[in-house]
């Protein structure tokens, strides 16, 4: 039964999309891209804006995420020092707050401010 509500939404969105289509172009004077304009399931999240967006939660990008850890094992073996971690910390800190990332971004404090602890990614 939930499978052919499905096929029946995704079927009425097909049809629904050339009424947005015509309305885009005839009033708004716009075109949807064929390759980018496609109806997908929200289970698999929308990338945007830096996150991977889902109908009821936000995540970060995976490499925005292991961008960070890789600026935490620099600062870890010498590389970079306390005052430029810090600085990149409060930069991903601002960007994470928007998602949900409480216990990721407490992980980073807890590995930046702990030498000895080793930071273990996900």
């Amino acid at each position: 039964m939930i499978l052919f509500y499905w096929i029946m939404i995704k079927k009425n969105l097909k049809k629904g999309g050339g009424a947005i289509k015509n309305f885009l172009r005839d009033n708004l004077k716009l075109e949807l891209h064929p390759q980018k304009s496609k109806i997908i399931s929200l289970s698999r999240g929308v990338d945007f804006v830096g996150f991977r967006n889902f109908w009821h939660h936000k995540l970060l990008r995976k490499r925005n995420i292991n961008k960070m850890f890789l600026k935490v094992e620099n600062y870890k073996q010498g590389e970079i020092s306390k005052e430029e971690i810090l600085e990149v910390f409060q930069g991903f800190n601002a960007y994470a707050k928007w998602a949900d990332t409480y216990y990721l971004r407490k992980r980073f404090v807890k590995s930046i401010y702990s030498a000895d602890s080793p930071l273990r990614f996900l």
